[in-house]
């Protein structure tokens, strides 16, 4: 296939109940886990969570990376994101709906144009977790709030 490159493989063993374990490609631990109520353990995050935090992850480097290299790191006195969705009712219960925020609050005035900048920069350009998940979400809005 043009264009692809494959540079790691991925794996995922099975533990007991409903946990898995792994240690990731970059040598973290990671325990993925069921609720009780479904026969796990409730001992890991749930594969879905995992989606929500990566976008905000991805998404909040390219941020944090792009505003240090415009200088402005230093006034920013809070970076927060969050994520609201929804999710189809019925199986498989994928996301329908996702609306990410930037919650920055500054020290001064805040350089909006040097944020809204590199928040563009990761939504259009960099973050490969919102690329991917903007192809199969109808409904991905974002927007920056400033505190």
């Amino acid at each position: 296939m043009k264009g692809v490159k494959i540079v790691a493989k991925a794996e995922l063993n099975f533990y007991d109940k409903m946990l898995f374990y792994t240690k990731t490609t970059s040598g973290h631990d990671l325990i993925l886990d069921a609720s009780e109520n479904v026969g796990g353990k409730d001992a890991g995050v749930r594969p879905k969570e995992l989606i929500l935090y990566s976008l905000m992850g991805c998404t909040g480097m390219d941020v944090v990376s792009l505003l240090r290299k415009m200088k402005v790191i230093d006034q920013m006195e809070l970076f927060k994101l969050e994520v609201e969705y929804e999710m189809a009712r019925e199986h498989p219960k994928v996301f329908t709906k996702m609306h990410l925020k930037y919650i920055f609050k500054f020290d001064g005035e805040p350089p909006k144009d040097k944020v809204e900048k590199s928040v563009t920069l990761s939504q259009d350009k960099y973050c490969a977790v919102s690329a991917m998940l903007k192809k199969v979400i109808p409904e991905f809005t974002h927007e920056i709030v400033y505190l």
